[in-house]
């Protein structure tokens, strides 16, 4: 892959997932974009570059999401879910008391076991019997 190259997948990358590619990630792009470049006949990342500067939008969009983790699965990564659970849930029942109303995005959701791992500690929490909880999970793919 070419370093123009690269540098066009990261800035569409960026714009259109925020997917924030370092320099060091070279690598990356070629294991999960190569397999799709075969799968569309082509012989490498800088064909498959070609076509989507060439408006192949439904090719952009298999980019971005050939780019993404597609990982999912309850409490993935603890400590956040700790920081939750500890600091910011405090938090927010303090600033929301008057309300006794939250109001939570997750993002980057996939097929929503994190939304679900949320929405098992908020039930855990007894302050929050009689409050109000909406979670609103969204993601790219």
């Amino acid at each position: 892959m070419t370093p123009p190259d690269y540098e066009y997948l990261r800035k569409l990358l960026k714009e259109r997932s925020g997917l924030d590619l370092s320099a060091d990630k070279q690598y990356l792009v070629e294991s999960r974009l190569v397999p799709l470049a075969r799968k569309e006949s082509l012989p490498g990342i800088a064909e498959l570059v070609q076509k989507m500067k060439g408006g192949a939008a439904a090719l952009t969009s298999e980019v971005v999401e050939a780019m993404t983790t597609n990982e999912t699965f309850f409490f993935r990564d603890k400590i956040p879910f700790d920081y939750l659970k500890a600091s910011v849930l405090p938090a927010l029942m303090q600033a929301r008391a008057a309300r006794k109303s939250l109001r939570i995005w997750c993002a980057a959701c996939s097929t929503g076991q994190e939304p679900y791992s949320i929405a098992m500690i908020l039930k855990e929490t007894p302050a929050l019997s009689g409050w109000r909880t909406e979670i609103v999970a969204t993601d790219l793919s």
